[in-house]
């Protein structure tokens, strides 16, 4: 499944590098992309990741304000 998680507190591109590195260390998600204020990711169990993603965001500074189901 793949998921648009909105977040907040980037505003540059090196938020956005900070975020994709944040991502890649969640194991059992894969990152598809990421924008200034919005990550695409895709995991087959969020649930089961769902705490360790909130956990690696907001050590950096951008925490989740919400999690869209896109497919």
């Amino acid at each position: 499944m793949r998921y648009r998680l909105k977040l907040d507190g980037m505003s540059c591109g090196h938020c956005k590098t900070a975020a994709h590195q944040a991502l890649e260390t969640v194991p059992g998600l894969e990152t598809k992309e990421v924008q200034i204020g919005e990550a695409t990711i895709s995991s087959d169990d969020l649930d089961s990741v769902k705490a360790a993603l909130y956990l690696a965001l907001e050590e950096e500074g951008f925490p989740i304000l919400s999690i869209e189901k896109i497919s």
